[in-house]
């Protein structure tokens, strides 16, 4: 898997100033659908029925939205970090506000890819530095790197 390649640094979302979880998603499946050159009804409509099974926050202020797109011929992710004090209620299992999301899209038939980023990201945010590195990020090119340093510290 080429994370570089699934988030490329003009897919990152900083400082994302949403309100609400579903004004959030909106915003990132907007901003994935200009890239990918695809219908944004379809990934959010994709993002939404996940989200309906449960919650994808993770807990320690992260969430992980994801769908299978038709016709996404490969992975793609959008990171993204709220405005300061813009905390998102994504009815975390630890109660706890989300201030980084990690959209991830993937196409109908790859399953293992799509499992693998999530678990690399599962494995990235268990530890409460990497958080707060992302956090403390003074801009969007320091918090790409910081995610790519640290995602490949993590595989």
């Amino acid at each position: 898997m080429d994370l570089r390649e699934a988030l490329p640094p003009e897919a990152i979302c900083f400082d994302l100033a949403a309100d609400t979880k579903a004004q959030a998603l909106e915003i990132l499946c907007q901003q994935a659908a200009r890239s990918l050159r695809l219908q944004t009804d379809s990934i959010f409509l994709a993002v939404m029925e996940r989200e309906k099974l449960g919650s994808t926050a993770v807990g320690g202020g992260v969430a992980l939205p994801h769908g299978k797109i038709p016709n996404l011929d490969r992975l793609f992710m959008i990171l993204a970090r709220t405005a300061p004090g813009r905390e998102l209620d994504f009815d975390s299992p630890d109660g706890q506000p989300v201030r980084i999301l990690a959209l991830v899209l993937s196409s109908l038939t790859a399953t293992s890819e799509h499992l693998q980023v999530l678990a690399l990201l599962g494995r990235l945010w268990k530890t409460p530095e990497n958080l707060r590195l992302l956090l403390s990020a003074p801009d969007r090119e320091t918090f790409y790197n910081i995610f790519m340093e640290l995602a490949a510290i993590n595989e």
